[in-house]
């Protein structure tokens, strides 16, 4: 039997310095890979002890008290009663898990479609949490309430979801290509309590009037008490978005609702003030505490809810992050995704690790800011040249992990797209992708026209896992 060429070796730098080599060294004697995984199977309240101890997890009380085990009821049967509990003596706060940097460590990086550039740090960032979450205390919201978001993958999306996990309320968001009708199929399970969405967006550089379904939705949700928007004028009487179409004819839309900086300045007392910036106040719950509800696709009937706990999901992506993506400190990750799926929650996990994200709000095939040349599918690239905004925006950044789908990388090998001959990619440790399987031809189309010296990973999970 032949066998194909060995695409990628780490070199021996590489090896000795991954975040996974230490964790064997530290925290599994030294073990083998195969060993290594064979003892996380094995023992799992020893390997995720481990990996709570690692990556540096924050809780009230540590992962348990001496002699208390990671984990009760191994051998019992899976039943909502009965069910094995992990980490039951520990109390968190996923939000403060997630903003452990340096208050001047970059923490979110931004762009659109024309290239627009806005950067949060660490300390920034924690001063937006905590003004959202005074202001959902100052409405009474409390823990386990549901908070909805209706938004693009922009940075006020990841603000509300740490001000809402700050709370201890539960998260779950719908993007924009949405229909009113998915989006309250969803959200009109889970009642929440505040929706916060989008009044405008831009998809190929075409502006997208929101209003009218944002004001939809917001009917068809009785549960709502406060509909925050994020974007627009919302001026009276159907005035138009800046750079926007105008609202349709008749009475104003969302007229009840409060602007996104309205709503922040309206928080009450509490704050815990650490210089001129904020800090938020973390409630401190259980392990299996509910983080957010994500949504099945909906092909037999309703889309079916599921919880995923806010220690679970922490713990597992920061495994997955540590371990299997090597991700660090000061490194730039990007993954291109709405927030209507995993990979959102997911990226934003990256947190933890002190990485810098890389958001995009946009379509992931149009050429950069600036391109002449004309693409080979017209509107692909929006007439401007090739459709590389996606390898514009790392080079640009000096992206360290790069994810997008397998039918995004097959595209950019269809539309004749070399980014390793006219971008400077020397970051770039890792190509993620997912959505499908990664076929063989893309797989050497990376080695050949991105980077030869990167590591290309068909990643697989899914929503039932978020991971």
């Amino acid at each position: 039997m032949t066998h194909p060429p060995i695409l990628w070796i780490p070199g021996p730098d590489g090896v000795r310095d991954a975040r996974l080599t230490r964790f064997a060294e530290e925290y599994a004697g030294g073990r083998a890979f195969r060993e290594l995984h064979r003892w996380s199977i094995t023992h799992p309240g020893e390997f995720w002890k481990a990996v709570w101890e690692f990556t540096g997890m924050v809780s009230k009380e540590g992962p348990c008290p001496a002699g208390a085990p990671a984990v009760e009821g191994m051998s019992g049967p899976m039943d909502p009663a009965r069910r094995p509990r992990w980490f039951p003596r520990a109390r968190l706060n996923v939000a403060e898990n997630l903003l452990q940097a340096p208050d001047d460590a970059e923490a979110l990086i931004a762009w659109d479609e024309d290239g627009r550039r806005s950067v949060l740090t660490y300390g920034q960032l924690r001063h937006e949490a905590a003004r959202f979450a005074e202001a959902l205390r100052g409405m009474g919201v409390r823990p386990g309430d549901r908070v909805a978001g209706f938004l693009p993958n922009v940075p006020e999306t990841v603000i509300a979801f740490l001000g809402t996990a700050a709370v201890g309320a539960v998260w779950s968001s719908c993007s924009p290509d949405f229909g009113t009708a998915a989006v309250v199929d969803r959200f009109g399970q889970i009642e929440p309590r505040v929706l916060v969405a989008a009044v405008e967006t831009r998809y190929k550089r075409r502006p997208i009037d929101l209003r009218d379904r944002v004001a939809a939705i917001a009917e068809r949700l009785p549960s709502v008490e406060r509909v925050v928007r994020v974007g627009g004028s919302a001026v009276p009487g159907g005035s138009a978005v800046p750079g926007g179409s105008a609202a349709s004819d008749g009475a104003e839309p969302l007229g009840d609702a409060v602007d996104w900086d309205d709503f922040l300045a309206g928080g009450g007392p509490g704050w815990v003030a650490g210089g001129e910036l904020l800090t938020p106040r973390y409630e401190h719950l259980p392990f299996d505490h509910p983080l957010a509800i994500l949504y099945s696709s909906g092909t037999t009937g309703l889309p079916k809810c599921i919880v995923h706990s806010a220690g679970g999901t922490l713990l597992q992506h920061r495994k997955e992050h540590a371990l299997h993506l090597d991700l660090r400190a000061g490194e730039r990750f990007f993954y291109f995704t709405t927030c209507g799926w995993m990979m959102w929650n997911w990226l934003v996990s990256g947190l933890a690790e002190g990485a810098a994200l890389v958001l995009y709000d946009g379509a992931p095939a149009l050429s950069a800011p600036g391109g002449q040349a004309g693409s080979a599918s017209g509107d692909v690239g929006a007439g401007n040249g090739p459709p590389d905004i996606l390898w514009e925006l790392a080079e640009a950044e000096g992206v360290h992990h790069l994810g997008v789908s397998a039918k995004y990388l097959a595209l950019m090998e269809k539309e004749g797209v070399r980014p390793g001959a006219t971008r400077d990619l020397g970051a770039l440790r890792t190509i993620l992708s997912t959505g499908s399987p990664l076929a063989p031809g893309s797989f050497d189309w990376v080695y050949q026209e991105v980077k030869a010296d990167v590591q290309v990973a068909s990643i697989s999970g899914g929503t039932d896992i978020v991971s």
